[in-house]
Formats: C-alpha cells, sequence, structure tokens
C-alpha cells in the first residue's frame, strides 16, 4: 500500500489520509547562498498539516483499484485495513514510517509530528560558484556593496569599441537623413507610378 499512496501524492502533489492529516508537494525555488558562494537547486518541499479529513474521494479510490488491478470494493477494504494498522503504529512511541514519504509519530499532547525523508535534490551537491560570478543588479542592489561601480573614462571606453571592432563614435558621421530623402524618393515615384 505504501508506494501507491506515495505514486498518488507524486502525481497529485497532495495526498489526504483520514483522521491523520493532509501531505502536499509545494514548489521551492532555487537559493542562493552569496556569502559562501553556493547555489542550491529548486527542490520541491513536502509538507504535513495535522487537520480533521475526511474519508478519501472517488478519485483515490479508482486509481488504488487500478493500481492493485482489483475491484473498487476491496482496494477500498484494502486501504481501510493499512489505514488501521497505520493508526495503530502511529501512537507507538517509535511512530510509524511511510517509505518515500516520511515518518510519523503522535505525541501525548495528540500532535502529530512528521519528518519527511530525504529526496534525491537534497542528497546531490550543491553548486559552487564561480569567484568571478556577479549578481543582477536587482540582487546586487540589495547586498552591501564593498567597492562602488565607477564610470567609465571616455579613453577606457573608445578601448573597449577598439576592442570589439566597433567605430568610434566620435569618428562616425550621422546620415540618417540621406536614408530619409531616399524613402521620400521611393515613396513619390510609387505615387507618381500609380496615378500616371
Amino acid at each position: 500500500m505504501n508506494q501507491y499512496l506515495h505514486k498518488y501524492l507524486v502525481l497529485n502533489q497532495k495526498l489526504s489520509i483520514p483522521d491523520v492529516g493532509n501531505l502536499t508537494i509545494e514548489p521551492n525555488g532555487a537559493q542562493l547562498d552569496v556569502n559562501n558562494g553556493l547555489l542550491f537547486a529548486p527542490a520541491p518541499a513536502l509538507r504535513f498539516k495535522q487537520e480533521p479529513t475526511t474519508a478519501a474521494d472517488k478519485f483515490f479510490y479508482d486509481f488504488l483499484a487500478q493500481e492493485m488491478g482489483v475491484d473498487e470494493v476491496v482496494a477500498i477494504r484494502s486501504f481501510h485495513d493499512y489505514l488501521y494498522t497505520l493508526k495503530s503504529t502511529l501512537n507507538t512511541p517509535q511512530g510509524t514510517h511511510i517509505p518515500g514519504i516520511g515518518h510519523l509519530r503522535k505525541e501525548n499532547n495528540g500532535y502529530i509530528l512528521f519528518s519527511p525523508e530525504k529526496t534525491l535534490n537534497e542528497l546531490m551537491p550543491q553548486v559552487k560558484l564561480n569567484p568571478s560570478y556577479q549578481l543582477p543588479k536587482k540582487e546586487a542592489a540589495a547586498l552591501p556593496e564593498e567597492e562602488e561601480e565607477r564610470e567609465l573614462t571616455e579613453q577606457e571606453e573608445e578601448d573597449i569599441r577598439e576592442l570589439l571592432g566597433q567605430e568610434s563614435q566620435e569618428g562616425k558621421a550621422d546620415y540618417w537623413w540621406v536614408y530619409a530623402i531616399i524613402l521620400l524618393l521611393i515613396g513619390i515615384g510609387a505615387l507618381l507610378f500609380y496615378y500616371v
């Protein structure tokens, strides 16, 4: 039964366990640790909320019957037997473990503690950033600057243009008006051709 619960949770991003609580998968974005120069990949987080739940829905039972290859009544009976075992082991000091999902344990005050299993994303190493990496301006503005960004001098700009193979702005004349006259003459020629 555990593998069916895990598969249903992964496919539907939620799983309701009657009289226990609800499990949901929430997306988490990538995280950047600027101080240590580490980038952590985006990884979904498994959350548990202990709240009153109704019996599992018909969609869940249809899924369970199809996966088990049995009639829906047999699937419902199997799930309720599993649920009875789960709730009875939940009250023990060691709690219950659902492979692929996590560990549940009920405290004396009735509160259920949940610790999710480690995912493959958590087992993967984080990425070490190149020391020359610079944050985008928006994020960099939020961080304390060690050195103010300085303006380039005209000579430095000229050197950069020369390295990039671009012409100097000073030596380049502006001939936009020539193109405008050519377009005007083409337009007049088209009108004359049409009407004459």
